[in-house]
């Protein structure tokens, strides 16, 4: 049986990642650019962060379900950036870097064995 407390902790973590995630990704465009290097690192970050979380507050989610919802959150926020009233572009490399974001994530997560140290069993 996972440990509820922080798994509840891990739960409320990624909602509010999450909720961070889609300010930044729906607020207008700042004025400063960044550059296309540091965005691509932003995406995989975001993702990284989200998939530590979510693994944790989730911890029998399997790979592939973990990564279908990435994908699909990452094709989601492309799909609206691409709307006219947004006034962002889409970019199918801002999925690759989600994607790899995930990919890291997860490797974090499985490899590093962080689930079992806190008491999250898969």
């Amino acid at each position: 049986m996972p440990n509820s407390s922080w798994a509840k902790t891990f739960r409320a973590g990624t909602m509010i990642c999450a909720i961070i995630v889609a300010w930044l990704a729906f607020r207008p465009t700042p004025d400063v650019d960044m550059g296309g290097q540091w965005d691509k690192l932003n995406h995989a970050a975001a993702f990284l962060t989200l998939t530590i979380l979510a693994g944790c507050g989730w911890p029998r989610t399997s790979a592939l379900r973990m990564a279908a919802i990435m994908l699909a959150a990452g094709v989601a926020i492309e799909l609206i950036q691409g709307l006219p009233t947004i006034g962002r572009d889409a970019d199918v490399f801002d999925v690759v870097a989600d994607m790899t974001g995930f990919a890291l994530g997860w490797l974090a997560l499985t490899g590093g064995r962080l689930r079992r140290r806190l008491g999250l069993r898969e």
